[in-house]
């Protein structure tokens, strides 16, 4: 089974973190970053799309582990 993770960005930074999702924070630390399974992975697609047109300042991506 593959598993993912949120990552995002501020549009003006270089680099990309892990999201935690559930506290809508930047995480350091991947034990604390969201975890998502492949059955899980459509409706993770909807919420990257969701999280994207709603953020004008962030990009975010759905990135394999």
């Amino acid at each position: 089974m593959k598993y993912f993770r949120i990552y995002g960005k501020e549009k003006a930074e270089k680099n990309f973190k892990a999201y935690d999702y559930e506290n809508g924070i930047f995480v350091n630390n991947l034990i604390y970053a969201t975890m998502i399974k492949e059955p899980e992975l459509e409706k993770a697609e909807k919420a990257i799309k969701f999280l994207n047109d709603n953020n004008d300042e962030y990009i975010f991506q759905l990135r394999g582990v």
